[in-house]
């Protein structure tokens, strides 16, 4: 199956290949996320995507580890042949996404645009192949040891530490720098915490004709959102449905939240409150009424807030490198990644590589701007790699 998607993106790429200008490090970093993006995500530890990119590191000669998890792992003292005895940049990103689909993942190219569903999400994994191959081919020089990570974790999964790995012992890094698809130019000082979180509802004994259920949901969506503003902690509700076959009432349904704060101790009481608004509502519910409701809550996802201190050189570093390449800086604070590891004291940061924006089916990419989100990641390693 991944190679009949693969050879229904062959004519595409050949063309982008042959495009008339002078960017063929950008095509080629293209060409590679265009094929990864057709690569089924998510699997079991990213086995698809991680073979993917271990026959690159083959091809070029390169040795890697896959630890058990499937994440991968690349350094330059093994590119170099030399033992760096400097403490080692790091260089990150996911290989997995979940907004996959058999169709809209195939891609599609014009002049302009690469269209493609979870696009974005394999850019990150296309660069770092791209500066790696750089280092191979002596385009690019390093002088402390750089660690390059392909992460087969979801990074704010709670259930796992996708950063365990390059975070301790002699692999703690120095620095850090997360490369991801969007946004080029966007910026990050001070990393939002966020929580995603799901409370589902069900039913079990009710008279059909009864849809307490949704009057369930509403009523537990209202009070998540005073509970909330009570700790000033925004939250946003990311679905709220109820489902049911037809010509029955639903029994079942999912309120799905995510909150977001710049302090952690906020963050968690509005987590408890709500943890709490759950387990009452169901008490009263079983006591209060025939038949009982069930309520269970969980987290889905988490990134703690960032510490913008260790990071605040690496900002500058970042901005200034924008303003040469003419590249206009969004400052913002969101969610990201390099928070667990600014939080440990490593500076950290992330950088985006193409402007576009995420569709409701597919992701569109300005096939222009990968060039200059190239050269940002390349002479930002440079610099904190020199």
């Amino acid at each position: 199956m991944i190679q009949r998607l693969l050879d229904a993106l062959s004519g595409g790429i050949s063309k982008l290949l042959r495009r008339p200008h002078v960017f063929p490090l950008s095509d080629r970093l293209l060409a590679d996320a265009l094929r990864l993006c057709a690569i089924p995500s998510p699997t079991e530890r990213e086995m698809e995507r991680a073979m993917f990119i271990a026959e690159r590191l083959g091809a070029l000669s390169l040795p890697y580890t896959i630890d058990e998890e499937g994440n991968i792992l690349t350094r330059t003292g093994a590119v170099l042949g030399e033992d760096i005895g400097a403490e080692p940049l790091l260089i990150f990103t996911r290989l997995g996404s979940e907004r996959w689909n058999p169709l809209e993942s195939l891609g599609r190219l014009d002049l302009e645009y690469a269209r493609g569903a979870g696009l974005a999400d394999v850019l990150g994994p296309a660069a770092l192949l791209s500066v790696v191959e750089a280092y191979a081919e002596g385009r690019l020089a390093a002088g402390r040891d750089i660690i390059f990570f392909f992460s087969a974790l979801s990074f704010d999964d709670p259930e796992s530490d996708a950063f365990k790995t390059v975070s301790e012992g002699k692999l703690r890094p120095a620095a850090a720098i997360g490369v991801q698809g969007f946004s080029l130019g966007a910026l990050t000082s001070h990393s939002l915490g966020s929580c995603r979180t799901e409370i589902i509802v069900s039913e079990d004994s009710r008279p059909e004709n009864e849809n307490a259920l949704v009057n369930t949901l509403l009523q537990l969506a209202s009070q998540v959102q005073v509970a909330a503003a009570a700790c000033a902690v925004p939250v946003y509700i990311n679905r709220i449905e109820a489902l049911g076959s037809r010509g029955h009432t639903p029994r079942e349904g999912a309120l799905d939240l995510e909150l977001e704060a710049s302090d952690k101790n906020m963050l968690d009481a509005a987590i408890e409150r709500i943890r709490a608004i759950t387990e009452s509502f169901e008490t009263g519910s079983r006591r209060n009424e025939s038949g009982g409701i069930s309520a269970a809550f969980s987290i889905l996802s988490s990134i703690p807030p960032g510490d913008p201190e260790p990071s605040a050189g690496l900002v500058q570093t970042l901005k200034a490198l924008m303003k040469e390449l003419k590249i206009k800086a969004a400052e913002n604070a969101r969610p990201d990644p390099s928070s667990f590891l600014s939080t440990l004291g490593i500076p950290a940061i992330s950088v985006g590589i193409a402007s576009g924006r995420e569709a409701l089916n597919y992701d569109k990419v300005e096939i222009a701007s990968i060039e200059k989100g190239r050269m940002l990641l390349e002479r930002l390693i440079s610099l904190l790699g020199a």
